[in-house]
């Protein structure tokens, strides 16, 4: 069981919570920060994914519907997934008018055809994954060939940062690197992966994209 701001979720696949803390968390105390450290991030996810109007395209790990909101304003069909309920919910009020289709279920268990979707993201949501392997691999199965997949994922840390996300109490201490991130991608069928610079927003995560 983990909690979720006040609300307390026996979701097993639910992401991992903050307990109320944290500029990562949609229903904590800090959510008026959540859209400012992510808005950058989704723009920069957004211009490397490069969707076209009419392509199907998977926001991983949603969460409330704001990274599947600015995709579907771009003209795809979004599929916006996410596992926890209470975000979930958030996002089909978000999202109320837009080309999206809703679906409550984990990244490791897609309920889609084989080369079913053009393209896919996460946006700092493939720590939170309970098998990453089997979330990669599903992800690489959907996608048709020469599918895109971008990621945004936190920074490895270095001295100053380990110390300030230590004293934040976060769950992150040691996260993985671009090389790290790679050679996961390419050990469940993707290719032509690689780091990404984008700008400011690199100063706040790290940007991995691949091809299926």
């Amino acid at each position: 069981m983990v909690a979720e701001g006040n609300k307390l979720s026996t979701n097993p696949l639910a992401p991992e919570s903050s307990i109320g803390f944290g500029v990562m968390h949609p229903h904590g105390l800090h959510r008026a920060l959540h859209p400012l450290w992510f808005t950058p991030v989704h723009a920069a996810l957004t211009h490397a994914l490069g969707a076209r109007p009419g392509e199907r395209v998977i926001d991983v790990g949603a969460g409330t519907g704001l990274l599947s909101r600015r995709l579907a304003r771009s003209g795809a069909k979004v599929i916006c997934l996410e596992p926890d309920a209470e975000s979930l919910t958030t996002a089909r009020q978000r999202l109320a008018g837009l080309d999206v289709e809703f679906l409550e279920t984990a990244v490791e268990r897609l309920p889609l055809p084989d080369a079913s979707v053009d393209a896919a993201v996460a946006s700092v949501t493939a720590h939170h994954w309970t098998d990453q392997t089997a979330g990669f691999t599903e992800l690489a199965r959907v996608l048709r060939p020469d599918g895109r997949f971008v990621m945004a994922e936190f920074k490895p840390a270095g001295p100053v940062l380990y110390r300030v996300r230590k004293l934040a109490h976060s769950k992150h201490l040691d996260s993985p690197g671009p090389g790290d991130w790679a050679e996961r991608l390419r050990t469940a069928g993707f290719s032509d992966v690689r780091g990404l610079r984008a700008g400011f927003a690199s100063i706040l995560a790290l940007f991995v994209q691949a091809t299926r």
